[in-house]
């Protein structure tokens, strides 16, 4: 409800207003009889406000022009309101001004409101838009370096992605010519700048809206290197905003415009009297209409005409000014709602009737039901959003135990969503999560509360009459024995799961955070599972899951703040016994406890999707390390990079490596990239082999590792672009003994060399070891039998003591291996 109060003035050159107790309230003055000095409600008032309302004020009693002026009240406490100043003159017999009267509304909530729905509107504009998003580089001239792949698009995207030259020496809009001043400046001085916002226009006069965001780069040196940066297409969203700000301008002047219609009661005569804006604002002719209690009472919706009563008769006794909210019906027979004030008139301390004003708030009210509506549904689904959820749960939480029913909390987590929007696009994304909702409503008692509570996460709060807690186990199994089945979309046939962590409530949680806590760690346990699965909370497992995401946590800060290293472990050739390359391993020194294995923290990393950067992070340091061997005389060695899976299906890979090749300077070809036998389980054989032909076509090695260990299809050698095939140690372990084992490794070595493919065993550790895969014809030996995995200072050193020893060790290597035949013969 607006705060809305009354004010009077009876002489142009008074120097006081009389102001209603609202009015006091609103500029915090006080004072006995409600007459307060101008000046003082003047020092309430921003000054770059002060005049314009004194100038209206004073066109008012000369003009007799009535006002409404939008200003700021600066309270005392430092806040500030939104406001609206109304004044209306009132003339005598001879038409002069006698008095001037209006009120103070407090709009505070009507323009939070506003910006609320434009905030909430620009969101949907945002998720319903496409952006084209690409990579960009500049050199230290700060001309764009041409993208290396294609973009569809208009001739001013070509423009851009063509590079050559400086964003500044492109042609612009001409209106953004200080805006792209400014952006040259902040180049020049070598700031990093986000979201700059400018339109290029093409040699065909088409026009583009472009968001970039970028930072400087600089050479180990100090020396500026250049730009880099992302962009995006943000012309139709610019579109949608332009649209967007259309509709808020006008609803602004709507506002502005719409004029407030007043009213007066007198007791002694009992007549009502309508100004003629009020008639306006109802859509009645005032020769057709008297504005009785009889006649007006069948136009007020619900009980609203003895609310109205009932305030007038407070106001009546009380002598305050009230104000309500009501609903009425317009003379078209559309509803409108309307914000009365009604004030006590009172002459000689006597009661004499009421007076008051009447302003349609239709859009207003109908924002804040919007909004409302906004504010707790998924414009997607149709279900509860995340905000809602939480005033659900707080609300169930609230309410009395009951020994009959039984209260759970279920977080469902889509597993492979991913995956599905990426390879089958956001739209067959956008339509499984409607397939889920669907799927939820049927499967659910009618009286479950379903919400959405993320991109594929959705929350579940049950009231079951039962006692036991395997119900709702139970029911998260079908659920997720429901969502586990094929899905046949516009695009193709998509195939999820689900991972549920289930809490019973309020025994795991009588608060809000605390229950959504449990839920979650439930949901963590079950994906540490193997997901696919429903996880009832046990408090026992909550303090090692806490544990976890902690180190989760530190081994994020550690990507962020520069805590990783990489270590090298020596390759040798066993034809030459050269030292061929290293391969670059991660490694972590937790802050309190010290070194963490690898395989401790790597699997955290997968789980919390951190691997990612973690991959890139290795990338990047194993490139520039390598460059910065050569650019030291070191001979020139590959250097091989573990790949993760996610990895390859979290966007452009390819362009994430050329980007490195470019930024460091590594040839490609002494780049190896070594992917898992993983990659290729639950995923599109497309997105693969795409992505495996674009890396091999920029000239980088492509291993195979852990070969045998895992999924072992050798279809896929014959179809994809491997240069090498990693032999598991777990076939090499025993070589020397188990005549068995060397079959086996024989076979794959020969196998591989069939295919035209170089090998590298794993995990030697024993000189008879390396023997074995020297008869064997092995290309390359990794293993602790020459070195374990060494920092990057030690790397050079050690491998020049390997290739002055393996001299010595293949003179001995015939008559092993002479020996080891004879055994599996």
């Amino acid at each position: 409800m607006a705060r809305i109060g009354y004010w009077e003035s009876y002489n142009a050159a008074a120097t006081d207003f009389w102001l209603s107790p609202e009015v006091l309230s609103l500029y915090d003055l006080q004072t006995p009889h409600g007459s307060a000095p101008i000046a003082a409600t003047r020092d309430r008032q921003p000054s770059e406000r002060r005049d314009d309302l004194r100038a209206h004020y004073a066109a008012c009693w000369t003009e007799g022009r009535p006002f409404a002026v939008e200003t700021r009240l600066l309270k005392s406490d430092g806040s500030q309101l939104d406001c609206v100043v109304h004044g209306e003159p009132e003339f005598d017999s001879n038409g002069r001004v006698q008095r001037v009267f209006g009120v103070v509304r407090d709009v505070t909530q009507k323009t939070t409101a506003r910006r609320l729905l434009a905030e909430s509107e620009q969101r949907l504009a945002d998720f319903v838009s496409t952006a084209s998003d690409w990579c960009w580089e500049s050199g230290p001239d700060h001309r764009l370096l041409p993208y290396p792949k294609s973009l569809d698009g208009n001739a001013a995207l070509q423009t851009v992605a063509s590079g050559g030259k400086a964003r500044w020496e492109l042609s612009f809009a001409p209106e953004e010519e200080g805006s792209m001043a400014q952006h040259r400046a902040d180049m020049e001085a070598r700031r990093p700048f986000r979201d700059f916002v400018y339109t290029s226009v093409g040699n065909d006069g088409s026009r583009i809206s472009i968001s970039t965001s970028g930072k400087p780069i600089f050479a180990d040196d100090g020396t500026f290197l250049g730009y880099r940066g992302t962009a995006s297409d943000i012309t139709q969203l610019e579109v949608a905003r332009a649209l967007l700000d259309q509709r808020t301008r006008a609803l602004e002047e709507a506002h502005q415009l719409g004029k407030i219609g007043t009213w007066n009661h007198r007791l002694g005569t009992g007549r009502t009297v309508w100004s003629p804006e009020l008639y306006q604002l109802l859509g009645l002719e005032p020769a057709a209409f008297e504005p009785t209690y009889e006649g007006t009472r069948s136009y007020f919706l619900d009980d609203d005409a003895q609310r109205l009563l009932k305030l007038q008769g407070r106001v009546l006794r009380g002598s305050e000014t009230e104000a309500a909210d009501i609903r009425i019906l317009h003379a078209d027979g559309a509803p409108r709602d309307l914000a009365i004030i009604c004030k006590a008139e009172i002459v000689n301390g006597q009661i004499i009737g009421l007076i008051g004003t009447a302003q349609d708030v239709t859009d207003r009210k109908e924002a804040e039901r919007r909004l409302e509506q906004l504010a707790y549904t998924d414009p997607l689904t149709g279900l509860a959003n995340r905000a809602l959820f939480k005033r659900k749960l707080a609300s169930l939480l609230d309410q009395p135990v009951s020994a009959a029913a039984r209260n759970a909390l279920l977080l469902i987590d889509l597993d492979r969503f991913k995956e599905v929007n990426d390879s089958l696009g956001h739209s067959t994304g956008d339509a499984l999560l409607i397939h889920v909702a669907r799927v939820l409503r049927q499967e659910l008692d009618p009286q479950a509360f379903i919400a959405r509570i993320g991109g594929d996460e959705f929350a579940v709060l049950t009231n079951s009459r039962s006692a036991s807690a395997d119900e709702p186990i139970a029911l998260a199994d079908r659920i997720i024995a429901k969502l586990s089945v094929p899905v046949e979309l516009a695009e193709g046939e998509a195939c999820i799961g689900a991972t549920i962590g289930v809490a019973v409530l309020p025994e795991h949680g009588a608060t809000v955070e605390k229950a959504s806590r449990n839920a979650d760690l439930a949901l963590y346990m079950a994906k540490e599972a193997g997901r696919g699965r429903a996880q009832l909370f046990e408090p026992i497992y909550a303090e090692a899951v806490d544990q976890r995401l902690d180190l989760g946590r530190r081994l994020r800060h550690a990507v962020e703040s520069g805590g990783l290293t990489t270590n090298y472990q020596p390759q040798i050739d066993l034809k030459t016994g050269r030292v061929s390359g290293f391969e670059a391993l991660l490694r972590w020194s937790h802050p309190e406890r010290g070194p963490i294995a690898p395989s401790e923290f790597i699997p955290i990393a997968e789980s919390t999707g951190l691997i990612v950067d973690l991959g890139h992070w290795v990338l990047r340091d194993a490139c520039r390390q390598m460059r910065a061997w050569l650019d030291a005389g070191l001979p020139p060695r590959s250097i091989s990079v573990n790949v993760s899976p996610a990895q390859i299906w979290n966007g452009d890979f390819e362009a994430v490596v050329a980007a490195v090749l470019a930024e460091t300077g590594l040839p490609a070809e002494l780049l190896c990239l070594e992917l898992t036998e993983s990659l290729f389980v639950d995923h599109t054989k497309q997105k693969v082999s795409s992505t495996l032909a674009a890396l091999s076509k920029l000239g980088i090695q492509l291993a195979l590792d852990d070969f045998g260990s895992g999924y072992s299809s050798l279809g896929y050698l014959t179809r994809l672009p491997f240069n090498c095939l990693k032999i598991d140690r777990i076939f090499v372990d025993g070589i020397a003994t188990v005549p068995e084992k060397r079959k086996l490794l024989g076979g794959i070595i020969a196998l591989s060399h069939g295919l035209g493919m170089s090998v590298v065993a794993e995990g030697a550790e024993l000189a008879a070891e390396v023997d074995v895969l020297t008869g064997f014809d092995c290309d390359f030996v990794q293993g602790y039998v020459f070195s374990p995995p060494i920092t990057a200072d030690q790397a050079p050193l050690v491998a020049a003591g390997i290739e002055r020893e393996v001299g010595t060790m293949k003179s001995k290597i015939g008559a092993q291996f002479a020996a080891c035949l004879s055994d599996i013969g």
